[in-house]
Parts: C-alpha cells; structure tokens; sequence
C-alpha cells in the first residue's frame, strides 16, 4: 500500500516530459516501478508483467486508460497524465 502512494506522489508530482528521457527512468519518475518494477517483472501477483508484452500492445493500452476505454481506477490516474510521448517512451521500454 504505502508503494501506491508513493507511486501516486511520484505521477501527480512529476513535470518531466520523455524527451530527452530513456524508458527506465520515465518509468521510475513516474510511479510505474512500484507496481509493474523496473524490469517489468511485478512486484506482486497482483500486478501483470509486462515485461514480454509487444510495444504496440503496451501502447495502446496505455491509450485505452488514459482515454477511459479501459477501465481501472489506479491506471487511469497512472496513464491519464501521460502525454503521447511518455506513452511510447513506456511502451518502448517495457516492450524491449
């Protein structure tokens, strides 16, 4: 629980964009280690893995909560202040 919060401080705090960014740290300053861990190996069962998972897939499901198309109260928060490309940056990341 206090990684949540720690993740959702991270999300509301941070005004870094991805340019100029690789994925990893994009993905620390943006909460997303705490659940779905750097590598993208979770740190819970209850997290998926998405470390394996194609960079299209990634993306669009980042697009998909970010528009509300797919539905998740925590990854809607996550991906609602991600701009397009933090997006791919993610994506690309975690899709290596």
């Amino acid at each position: 629980m206090q990684r949540f919060f720690i993740g959702c401080l991270l999300v509301l705090g941070s005004a870094a964009s991805a340019h100029g960014q690789d994925g990893a740290q994009l993905a620390s300053e943006k909460g997303c280690v705490a659940c779905h861990g750097l590598d993208g190996v979770s740190v819970a069962p209850s997290y998926p893995n998405l470390a394996g998972q194609w960079e299209d897939y990634l993306r669009l499901q980042l697009l998909a909560y970010r528009s509300g198309k797919r539905k998740n109260a925590v990854m809607a928060g996550f991906a609602g202040s991600l701009t397009d490309e933090e997006i791919r940056a993610l994506a690309k990341h975690y899709g290596e």
